[in-house]
């Protein structure tokens, strides 16, 4: 008769060992050399000593070691100013009048008359001033009269708007639009309680401010920092009026300019139920800054204003 004894002693002396993962080199990290890297190979009764971040596999290694990469600056280089000279044109449009009717920063009356002769004028000139001291801006906007509108509009359009600078773009704190000294509207931007405070014509309007929120001139500059066909809804006031306005994608084109030939592209402000409208024309190769510009009024007259001169300055210059 078998020693029982014997057999149960035997089946004790079994052990369940657990086998490795399979380990190929198609989820593996590039090999290392041990002994570069200081790791003691002992014997089988010492532990082998690696490293925790240098065993794990591509499909294993934890998220906190993911690197997302860097945005680079616009211009692959911070800014610190830019400076802008725009010719401003005026076409009277199928409702031609008189040159003395002609507004040439804008309109909010109409001329109609049935004079068919297609007149387009060079009625004034624009400057911009864009400026940069660490994290905080300013823009200057400066247009004159020129030639017989000049008789009837002596004095010139003034626009300023200084504030932050976040990740997320320009973040407006102040905006002042001044033609003369009885035409003077001011914005004041409160993020902290939320708040923006239009003052016009003697009387104060209040506005729950929304996030991303521009003046009509900082607005021109947001392009830089933000992609035009991500973001196509912008609230925007112009000390007037505060509202969200919808820019509509036209299209892709290239444009004969004072820089040269450019590829841009062209956006648009409008609804179906009024005439007027905004066309921007953003330059790809300068940051998606404007360099053509198109004001159609409610009579069909356009305001046109056509880059004349850029100048960039960056930090390293």
């Amino acid at each position: 008769m078998q020693d029982l004894s014997n057999h149960k002693q035997e089946l004790l002396d079994i052990q369940l060992v657990q086998l490795p993962p399979v380990i190929t080199k198609d989820n593996l990290s590039q090999q290392i050399n041990l002994k570069k890297k200081g790791i003691k190979s002992e014997s089988l009764s010492n532990r082998l000593e690696i490293k925790e971040e240098e065993i794990y596999c591509e499909l294993c290694k934890p998220i906190r070691d993911i690197i997302e990469p860097i945005d680079e600056p616009v211009f692959g280089e911070s800014i610190k100013s830019i400076s802008m000279i725009y010719k401003v044109l005026h076409d009277l449009g199928p409702n031609k009048g008189s040159i003395s009717k002609i507004k040439p920063f804008g309109s909010d009356g109409q001329v109609i008359t049935h004079n068919r002769k297609n007149l387009i004028s060079i009625v004034g000139s624009l400057r911009i001033n864009y400026k940069i001291n660490k994290n905080n801006y300013e823009i200057d906007y400066e247009a004159k009269a020129k030639g017989i509108s000049s008789f009837f509009y002596s004095k010139p359009l003034i626009q300023k708007s200084s504030g932050s600078i976040d990740i997320l773009g320009l973040r407006p704190d102040y905006y002042l639009y001044s033609h003369g000294k009885k035409k003077k509207s001011e914005a004041f931007f409160d993020w902290k309680n939320k708040i923006l405070t239009i003052n016009r014509k003697k009387t104060t309007n209040k506005y729950a401010l929304i996030n991303q929120s521009q003046d009509q001139l900082s607005f021109m500059f947001q392009f830089m920092f933000l992609d035009p066909l991500n973001k196509m809804q912008i609230p925007i006031t112009n000390a007037k009026v505060f509202k969200i306005y919808n820019y509509h994608y036209i299209d892709e084109v290239s444009i004969d300019t004072k820089l040269g030939n450019l590829e841009v592209l062209h956006v648009a402000k409008f609804n179906y139920q009024s005439p007027e409208r905004i066309d921007l024309w953003l330059a790809k190769k300068y940051g998606y800054l404007p360099v053509k510009i198109s004001i159609t009024e409610d009579d069909l007259s356009t305001v046109i204003q056509k880059i004349e001169t850029l100048n960039i300055k960056k930090d390293n210059e």
